[in-house]
């Protein structure tokens, strides 16, 4: 699942948002942004259950086990794509698309093997 739409042609990266020509990319990245601030939440939950657990009742237990392991799954799950192009100097990153961290992985692959195949025709004209 990925949250927009990603092309890639011959020549440019066409994103939902924005287009980027692969002579200039310089950078392709796949993050996992909220990988760190889900397992702070999972922890938490599984710190608190652990706590209390002779407090609680078996499905209240039951409920923080399916809570912690959602957040753990989405945290690994949840990925988003930049680029960075030369011309974009002294900006931040800009980020492309949102989606599963392995489509996204899949399409970074693609986007490197365009790139490595429009500077191979460069230098061979």
């Amino acid at each position: 699942m990925i949250i927009g739409t990603i092309n890639v042609t011959d020549d440019a990266v066409i994103t939902h948002r924005d287009s980027y020509l692969l002579n200039s990319l310089t950078v392709i990245s796949v993050r996992r942004p909220v990988l760190v601030p889900s397992a702070m939440v999972a922890l938490s939950g599984a710190a608190f259950g652990l706590a209390f657990s002779d407090l609680l009742f078996p499905m209240e237990i039951i409920g923080i086990g399916i809570f912690v392991f959602a957040t753990s799954l989405i945290g690994l799950q949840v990925g988003q794509l930049k680029l960075v192009s030369r011309d974009l100097k002294n900006t931040e990153l800009s980020s492309a698309i949102w989606g599963q961290y392995h489509a996204l992985q899949n399409h970074r692959h693609e986007i490197v093997d365009g790139v490595r195949r429009f500077k191979n025709e460069e230098v061979q004209s």
